[in-house]
């Protein structure tokens, strides 16, 4: 590639087609990636060519030859993006990535909702089926105190409970223990 770089400088066109065939994917697949209106497929390539032979011409010889093909390969990206915005601004067209100036954040960002996971919503979905099994096998008065304690009330506590059902304080600190035993056993 070195070779072809010296040649290609001194405008040698065999060389400049090497160089050119050589860079032919990488144009292809960025120029794959790019939807412009108005701009069909082979357009883009052509872009691509122009873009990749003008960095030929700038190339800087002085620095290390074998720096072109990274040189070369961020030429026609780069191309392909100021492309991009020059056509989005004649165009109207918004970019996704413009920062809103509200929120703060481009409108790529607001998009993506960070908030859900779906694997997050699966697993709790699964726990919940476990859940409502596990209570369905609980004995009535095990199910009562899970219930008191930790479904239908925020501040109850199990001074209360005992109270509310009228048995010892020990009898319910034993059964909800057991309770909570079994849940485990079975969710697990």
């Amino acid at each position: 590639m070195e070779d072809l770089i010296i040649k290609a400088k001194k405008e040698d066109i065999n060389a400049k087609n090497e160089i050119i065939k050589a860079f032919t994917p990488l144009i292809i697949s960025e120029s794959k990636k790019v939807f412009i209106k108005n701009r069909n497929y082979e357009e883009l390539i052509q872009i691509g060519i122009t873009n990749l032979l003008h960095a030929i011409k700038l190339f800087d010889l002085s620095r290390d030859p074998k720096a072109f093909t990274a040189y070369a390969a961020f030429s026609i990206k780069n191309c392909y993006r100021a492309l991009i915005r020059k056509e989005a601004r004649s165009n109207d067209e918004l970019s996704i990535d413009i920062v809103n100036e509200e929120s703060n954040q481009s409108y790529s960002d607001a998009l993506i909702d960070t908030s859900f996971s779906l694997e997050e919503t699966a697993i709790n979905n699964i726990l919940v089926e476990r859940l409502k099994k596990a209570l369905n096998k609980l004995e009535p008065e095990e199910l009562s105190i899970i219930k008191f304690l930790y479904i239908d009330s925020t501040s109850a506590n199990l001074s209360k409970y005992s109270r509310s059902v009228g048995k010892d304080y020990y009898y319910c600190s034993c059964l909800k223990k057991r309770a909570l035993l079994k849940l485990k056993s079975i969710i697990l």
